[in-house]
């Protein structure tokens, strides 16, 4: 989506300046699908742990022997980030029944809101359910004594 999203600006911009014509829609379809995009990709980085990553305070608490402390810090913003993202998907129901009822469209009056802010509260969503199965899966590492091998992964969301 992506990519197809970024050769469209390129010929957006070609045609604008060379040819001088551009789509009335243009601008509007580009941003409306950059943050479509984003929004979804927040889930694939939930499940890749690697969002707001501090790799380098995680690292040094951990070669400092603190297992238990990096162990329930894992757990500790696994559920910030799960109450959080799930609270933002959940309140977003107002604007998106607002934007619904109101048929409120983009700047050029073409492209409707209310599925860009549907697919905000989807990728939301589904980061907090992802944080949400990875604090339980963070709980049984936990209890069962796996913190204290001193090995942590690469990239943690912590």
């Amino acid at each position: 989506m992506l990519l197809v999203l970024t050769l469209f600006t390129l010929l957006e911009i070609v045609r604008r300046y060379i040819f001088g014509l551009a789509f009335e829609w243009g601008q509007d379809a580009i941003i409306v699908g950059m943050v479509s995009a984003v929004a979804l990709f927040f889930s694939v980085n939930q499940v890749r742990r690697s969002h707001l990553v501090m790799n380098a305070i995680v690292q040094l608490i951990n070669s400092r022997g603190h297992y238990k402390t990096v162990g329930i810090l894992k757990i500790v913003v696994s559920a910030i980030t799960s109450l959080f993202c799930a609270s933002v998907g959940i309140t977003g129901w107002y604007t998106l029944s607002y934007a619904w009822n109101r048929d409120l469209t983009t700047e050029s009056l073409m492209i409707a809101l209310w599925p860009i802010y549907l697919i905000l509260m989807i990728g939301f969503g589904l980061m907090a359910f992802i944080a949400f199965l990875q604090m339980i899966e963070d709980i049984i590492s936990f209890t069962r004594g796996k913190h204290l091998d001193g090995e942590i992964e690469l990239i943690t969301d912590i």
